[in-house]
């Protein structure tokens, strides 16, 4: 498998990823509801569920905003219950409206915060494990990650162009093959190609998870 359908194999596995943990948690609201019959306490499970996903989410954010000079003032990781709104966590930091290129890439970076993340995760041999419980552990951490990648409104906006960026990088490079292979040229290809490989055991874990979670839920609605 050459890199270019790697890449985009990859984007259509994120892309089923975030439809997929999305319709996973609309499917079990009336199921939760059935067993706690409050809104709010619905909100804080759910909360407390995705919390160590939430962490890695809003500090993306932060570590993005301090290295992009933006000033991170504030972070959130609990949730935040507006009138029609629900926040599970948020950072707050300057924002310059005539500077979207950073406002951009903060963003987006929960994006990448959650993939190294599975990188990491992999390259440490954390998962799966040698016992039944590591392995429960770090799984539960994975899917905490790949449900918070693209958790709010806001970072969906920004996200839109690494989809685009990405497809046309592919094309181009489709098109109009390098003919001068150089090494740097090579040892990025193989890079690129290593690092998706890495992450997806990861991806198609939390993908068969949430697909398993979703006919569950159905059942039990």
């Amino acid at each position: 498998m050459n890199v270019i359908t790697q890449i985009l194999l990859f984007i259509a596995e994120i892309t089923s990823l975030f439809f997929l943990s999305r319709f996973c948690l609309q499917k079990a609201y009336p199921v939760l509801r059935r067993v706690f019959r409050n809104d709010r306490m619905i909100i804080y499970f759910i909360s407390a569920i995705y919390l160590p996903g939430t962490v890695i989410h809003e500090m993306s954010h932060y570590i993005a905003a301090l290295l992009l000079n933006l000033h991170p003032r504030e972070v959130q990781f609990f949730p935040v219950i507006e009138e029609r709104t629900v926040k599970l966590g948020h950072v707050l930091y300057e924002r310059d409206p005539h500077d979207f290129i950073r406002s951009i890439l903060v963003g987006v970076a929960p994006f990448w915060g959650g993939i190294i993340s599975l990188w990491m995760i992999i390259q440490f041999k954390l998962f799966p494990g040698n016992v039944w419980w590591h392995t429960a552990l770090f799984g539960y951490l994975i899917l905490t990650i790949t449900a918070n990648m693209f958790s709010s409104r806001q970072d969906l906006v920004d996200a839109v162009y690494i989809i685009p960026l990405f497809l046309i990088i592919a094309a181009l490079w489709y098109l109009f093959p390098l003919t001068i292979a150089t090494p740097y040229i090579d040892q990025s290809v193989k890079l690129i190609s290593h690092f998706i490989q890495a992450i997806q055991i990861p991806l198609l874990f939390s993908l068969g998870i949430n697909g398993i979670l979703v006919i569950l839920l159905s059942v039990l609605k």
